[in-house]
């Protein structure tokens, strides 16, 4: 009886490890795969269109695009470009505020550092970003906000907007 236990404990073990099988990707095809998840990822951050405060309309990616907005006493903020990414990036980020009453600001998210773009005197703003691998946004908080806002971003080196 013994033996019968053994060898049945024997076949089953060498069963379970003939259906073991290591299946190696190519590293470029990995890359894919991971460049997959981490975008579906990032795109959780991104504020939905109905959510928006203004309205978006993106170019090539999540990246780019054009972000309107005409509000009135709003308060709250739009994740409106961006994403997680293991890809490096260059973007020109450009546009107006206008302010009748309140506050609107563009920020921009570059992993855990964020930094507030600066208006001239007259609403208008333009930065260049070199984006890094990781969490990339540009966002619009608005405080207690009346105006508008037009808000451009497109790859460094594309000849103006394409919106």
């Amino acid at each position: 009886m013994k033996k019968i236990i053994a060898f049945v404990l024997l076949l089953c073990m060498a069963l379970s490890f003939t259906g073991c099988q290591f299946n190696y990707e190519k590293p470029s095809e990995m890359l894919e795969i991971f460049e997959g998840w981490v975008e579906n990822l990032g795109q959780s951050q991104i504020t939905e269109d109905g959510d928006l405060i203004g309205e978006r309309i993106l170019s090539e990616d999540a990246y780019a695009g054009r972000y309107c907005a005409d509000g009135e006493d709003e308060t709250g903020k739009d994740v409106v470009f961006g994403g997680a990414s293991v890809e490096k990036r260059q973007l020109k980020v450009y546009g107006t505020i206008t302010t009748e009453s309140g506050k609107a600001t563009v920020r921009i998210r570059q992993n855990w550092d964020v930094t507030e773009v600066e208006t001239d005197e007259d609403g208008n703003f333009e930065t260049n970003l070199s984006l890094d691998n990781g969490g990339n946004y540009i966002m619009v908080n608005y405080e207690d906000f009346t105006g508008n806002i037009e808000l451009y971003s497109e790859y460094e080196g594309a000849e103006g907007s394409t919106l």
